[in-house]
């Protein structure tokens, strides 16, 4: 996150603990200065979040899953927008109909299952 501190003016990246710790001492500060003078306002920075942004965060800490869904993701492999289309274009001209295609895809689909629900063996 680029947090821009007001009264600094320069911009900062702070991970949550560094913006509790970064509170807790202008906190201190403010109570120094609000001792020697009462009267004074200091400025405080402000973020303002959208709902969608509030929602978002809350439906993240809500779902433990997410995270679990992230590493699933990043560990499928990725795939070439030339791959894609090529598979398309095997859908759309019937090539996966064919007898002996099925034939191999249905082995394959075997194999891989059992493959994952047989425990590793060791050697």
């Amino acid at each position: 996150m680029d947090v821009r501190d007001i009264q600094s003016g320069g911009p900062q990246r702070l991970d949550p603990l560094q913006r509790e710790a970064l509170s807790g001492a202008r906190g201190v500060e403010k109570r120094g200065a609000s001792e020697a003078a009462p009267e004074q306002a200091t400025p405080e920075d402000r973020v303002d979040l959208s709902e969608a942004a509030r929602t978002a965060a809350q439906q993240a800490e809500a779902t433990p899953d997410l995270e679990f869904a992230r590493q699933a993701l990043r560990s499928v492999p990725s795939i070439s927008p030339e791959r894609v289309a090529a598979i398309l274009r095997h859908l759309q001209s019937g090539y996966y109909q064919q007898p002996a295609v099925l034939k191999e895809i249905a082995e394959r689909i075997v194999e891989q299952m059992l493959a994952d629900s047989l425990p590793p063996q060791q050697q």
